[in-house]
């Protein structure tokens, strides 16, 4: 994966994660069950359904731990390690902003590639 693949990847990852994470404050959990489907990403599923089974999140967090340890490609590395990441905040149902920033934090981002991704999330 390009570096540009990666930053329009990891944007709507960030962006679909908020969206789930919203969806699971206000609805439960169980309501990201018709979710999992939705999703491109084989791990991202595979944890969401983790979630929703109500695994432990040292489970959750070893399954894609595991995962990610296989992955060669930097880019694809990186990505699948803000996809865990992101699975472990919709579980904890974290506040929107600070997740985001932490999704955000973890790609090595410049400020504008931060900009970039934030102005596809929020419409800014």
């Amino acid at each position: 994966m390009n570096r540009k693949t990666f930053i329009k990847k990891t944007a709507d990852l960030i962006q679909k994660a908020l969206k789930l994470n919203d969806k699971a404050k206000e609805n439960g959990i169980v309501s990201l069950e018709n979710e999992i489907f939705n999703c491109d990403d084989d791990d991202f599923s595979r944890g969401l359904t983790f979630v929703v089974d109500g695994a432990n999140p040292v489970i959750i967090d070893e399954y894609l731990t595991n995962k990610i340890s296989f992955v060669k490609d930097k880019h694809t590395r990186l990505y699948k390690t803000i996809m865990k990441r992101a699975v472990l905040g919709i579980q904890a149902q974290e506040s929107t902003r600070p997740l985001f920033y932490v999704l955000t934090s973890c790609a090595g981002l410049s400020k504008e590639e931060q900009q970039k991704i934030e102005a596809l999330i929020y419409g800014e």
